[in-house]
């Protein structure tokens, strides 16, 4: 089958925006001719990766996979104006070229942010390529309660507008999946003419496997360690964990790292100072993705943590597969569908959102825990993710949802 595939990010783009690149290999592997229209790599740097120059068009083979790189303005910023240029400049080069689609059977939309829909729906319209969605957050919240646009009568107005667009995008497909289970019920209300249902995201087990920890280890001052690995921004509400480190202070063998960079880096830095917690709170900086397994390794658990907002109840972040995958044991500071995994799987331990009491709490039992304990909890992960999240499991149900939706081509 020949499948088409829209999303803004794609290799060599790093954290959350490597797997859109895990979804199209694992497609390709299952004998599918796949074409990729994607942007010039800047996640999260917001510029254009080394070796890359923006251009009106570049095309590419990686791993067999074409590729249409079309330009964009990047930007990963705070600025909320900044943003929405960005958003808008590669939903708009993506509409004008997405003829380069125009003869593959059915086109996957991986829908974050919401604006790629545009040139999906133009697809269809011009050429009859039904299109189906692979929802990653749900709009218009991520926009608006995040704060991002402001005042709440400007909020009021942009939420009304979304909606109605997205309503007509989620009538036009003829598939959607979302990446976990609330989410595709609140998406089930939202004017889709099929059933969403549930995938949730997998990560690269060629990267994301059980690894030995790097030797010397980057981690020291402390005897236990919890990291977090990942985007570092607003949203992530890391801010919490570093706060729940100066309840610890009686704990001074546990140290709390974190690897990755992001807008909030420079806050992190300042509140751990200002706490008196710089010695026990580590920034690793970015790392290449293949050297992230023995880096995670390294300590005793891994932080999944977002804000307390009512739309992050309905998501499982990928940085929960990638621990579960490579069978570390879990610090889950999510609500809603993320804890439950968490729960069933007996994986880790969970917190409130946003509560520095309640992560302090879960970080002390990692401190208490015995090796033998934080072991079996990581191989417990390790097979729920095999049999729930793996990419087997998650490729052949999005197979089925694609093979469904390009029978409906016109």
């Amino acid at each position: 089958m020949r499948i088409g595939m829209i999303s803004q990010w794609y290799e060599p783009e790093t954290g959350s925006a490597a797997h859109p690149t895990a979804i199209a290999r694992a497609l390709h592997e299952r004998g599918h001719d796949l074409r990729v229209l994607t942007g010039f790599p800047s996640y999260p740097l917001g510029r254009v990766y080394d070796g890359h120059r923006m251009r009106p068009r570049a095309t590419e083979v990686r791993d067999g996979i074409s590729l249409l790189r079309v330009p964009d303005v990047p930007s990963h910023d705070r600025s909320a104006v900044r943003r929405m240029v960005s958003l808008g400049s590669f939903a708009g080069s993506a509409t004008t070229q997405v003829g380069w689609l125009r003869r593959v059977d059915v086109c996957l939309v991986y829908l974050t942010p919401a604006t790629v829909g545009m040139a999906a729906m133009t697809l269809r319209r011009v050429w009859g390529v039904p299109y189906v969605l692979y929802v990653q957050d749900l709009w218009p919240e991520t926009v608006t309660a995040s704060g991002f646009i402001g005042g709440s009568r400007t909020t009021d107005t942009v939420e009304r507008a979304l909606h109605a667009w997205l309503a007509r995008l989620y009538r036009g497909a003829a598939g959607i999946a979302a990446i976990a289970p609330t989410m595709a019920a609140t998406l089930s209300g939202r004017g889709s003419q099929v059933t969403p249902v549930s995938i949730p995201n997998w990560v690269d087990e060629d990267v994301f496997v059980p690894s030995a920890p790097l030797d010397p280890s980057p981690l020291d001052g402390a005897e236990r360690w919890v990291m977090y690995a990942g985007s570092i921004g607003d949203v992530q509400g890391l801010d919490t964990a570093v706060r729940a480190m100066r309840q610890l202070d009686d704990l001074p063998d546990l140290g709390l790292a974190f690897v990755g960079d992001g807008v909030a880096v420079p806050g992190l830095r300042a509140l751990a100072a200002e706490l008196g917690v710089a010695e026990r709170v580590a920034f690793l900086g970015s790392h290449p993705l293949s050297d992230m397994p023995p880096l995670m390794a390294n300590a005793d658990a891994q932080l999944v943590s977002l804000r307390d907002l009512p739309l992050f109840r309905g998501t499982i972040p990928s940085k929960l597969q990638a621990t579960m995958a490579c069978g570390l044991p879990v610090v889950c500071a999510v609500a809603g569908d993320a804890a439950e995994v968490v729960r069933q799987a007996r994986c880790g331990f969970v917190a409130r959102p946003d509560d520095p009491t309640s992560l302090a709490g879960a970080l002390r039992a990692v401190a208490a825990a015995q090796p033998a304990e934080l072991r079996a909890m990581g191989a417990r992960g390790r097979e729920a993710y095999a049999g729930q999240m793996s990419r087997a499991v998650g490729a052949e149900r999005l197979e089925q949802l694609l093979v469904t939706a390009a029978g409906s081509r016109r």
